[in-house]
């Protein structure tokens, strides 16, 4: 295996396990609608 396919390999790795370690949190709901201020900003933009 060359040193690239290794890098990749390592990279792929670190991140499942980085992301095996982290629990899924339900989602917040907001009363005015859900929306925190990055999705009001991108929304503005779309609009």
């Amino acid at each position: 295996m060359n040193s690239k396919n290794q890098s990749k390999d390592f990279f792929s790795n670190f991140v499942n396990w980085f992301a095996s370690l982290g629990n899924d949190k339900p989602e917040e709901i907001k009363e005015e609608g859900g929306k925190d201020f990055i999705s009001r900003l991108i929304n503005s933009f779309s609009n």
